[in-house]
């Protein structure tokens, strides 16, 4: 039995990801084209189940959410803090909106365990298990603390925030004081150098791949995020550990986990 994860796109324009088994397909978050994640869908596979969780109300998360459950007939499952809001727009069908607050649940043949991490909203990463293997996803989180880090240890493979060079946001022009001052605080978004200090300890605990995601298009580029990273593990001793990272304009590779 396989399980697969791919970014289909991150970043502040959109996000959407995909993780599958054979029975069982699980968008977290909807905030692409749908027709794009649909072609994705056709490419990558869809199992007979399809459900979109979502991590938290930000629109490049959840833009276009409503119309993809409707086309897909996906079951929406959200934290309950998060399906408040969502409800009160009357985009969503509330009979096709499955709430969560602590513990594990069931998709398919997939058990899904959600946790709070730190963000301006009420927000969840994933730890998704299936057949003694696990994907973890963590994203828009501005500090990760002990306890996101011990749910992401026991992972194959972890998509991990990586979202700006604390230099390059704090000399940009274009940005406020207060939208730095979000952005950097423990509520805010994971830098790229507190993105590599997580890769190293979670590959001190296993981990053997991981997926840098939601990069800043202003505050960051893709060789440093990758750079920086690459650098902390190599430096670290963990040069057998594979790094890619997720762009916002293209799917990235499809990882099998085995």
């Amino acid at each position: 039995m396989s399980f697969r994860i791919c970014s289909i796109a991150s970043g502040s324009t959109g996000n959407c990801i995909y993780i599958s088994t054979d029975s069982t397909t699980i968008i977290v978050d909807e905030g692409a084209p749908v027709t794009r994640v649909e072609r994705c869908l056709t490419l990558l596979g869809r199992g007979k189940e399809l459900a979109l969780l979502i991590t938290h109300g930000h629109s490049d998360h959840i833009s276009n959410a409503p119309q993809f459950a409707r086309r897909n007939k996906a079951v929406v499952y959200c934290h309950y803090k998060t399906a408040e809001t969502l409800l009160k727009k009357g985009e969503y069908d509330p009979k096709n909106v499955i709430e969560f607050s602590e513990g594990d649940f069931t998709v398919g043949d997939v058990i899904v365990t959600p946790f709070k991490v730190g963000h301006d909203v009420p927000c969840v990463g994933y730890v998704f298990s299936h057949k003694g293997k696990q994907i973890g996803v963590v994203t828009d989180v501005g500090h990760l603390g002990g306890s996101v880090l011990s749910r992401l240890k026991t992972c194959n493979l972890v998509l991990i925030e990586s979202n700006h060079d604390v230099d390059m946001l704090r000399v940009n022009k274009n940005y406020s004081p207060w939208l730095k001052s979000r952005i950097l605080s423990d509520s805010g978004h994971l830098s790229n150098g507190a993105c590599a200090e997580a890769c190293v300890k979670l590959a001190a605990a296993g981990v053997k791949q991981f997926i840098l995601a939601h990069l800043s298009q202003e505050n960051n580029y893709p060789e440093l995020a990758l750079d920086t990273t690459l650098g902390a593990l190599y430096e670290a001793g963990y040069e057998d550990v594979g790094v890619e990272v997720a762009r916002a304009d293209k799917m990235s590779s499809l990882f099998e986990i085995t």
